[in-house]
């Protein structure tokens, strides 16, 4: 009975020293394996989709005040969406040019508010240039 109990003892040092050494090997030698053609293109479209963002990211802001060029840009996101709208693998593509669309017909929303205000604001002061042109011919002092 002592021989088994002493067995059994050895037996579960070895086996905690086997699991330790397991545990050890995986932090010094990750197991790795080289990314297969999916991973791969995904990593190249995630990586295209940062360097359009920049790009397009100076775009707008040299576009930001122009309701034509900013029209084009949208024409550019569609016509993107359009090419990539069958490839599963470029969802976060279609996802960042719809958002971008969405946020540049609300610029371009933005810009024809401001522009009526300003045609407004024209005519309101042109109104009251004539209304002191008036007071002044009818009271000359």
């Amino acid at each position: 009975m002592k021989n088994i109990a002493i067995a059994f003892g050895v037996l579960l040092a070895a086996l905690a020293a086997f699991a330790g050494y397991n545990v050890w090997r995986a932090y010094e030698k990750p197991l790795t394996s080289t990314p297969g053609p999916l991973e791969t293109s995904r990593a190249q479209l995630h990586s295209q989709l940062v360097q359009t963002r920049q790009y397009e990211g100076q775009l707008e802001k040299q576009a930001w005040n122009s309701s034509a060029q900013i029209t084009k840009l949208i024409a550019w996101h569609q016509h993107r969406i359009e090419q990539l709208n069958g490839n599963s693998q470029a969802g976060e593509i279609v996802v960042y040019d719809r958002d971008s669309v969405t946020r540049l017909q609300n610029r371009i929303t933005e810009l024809a508010e401001q522009e009526k205000a300003r045609e407004l604001a024209a005519e309101e002061k042109a109104k009251e240039e004539a209304a002191e042109q008036k007071a002044e011919s009818q009271n000359p002092n």
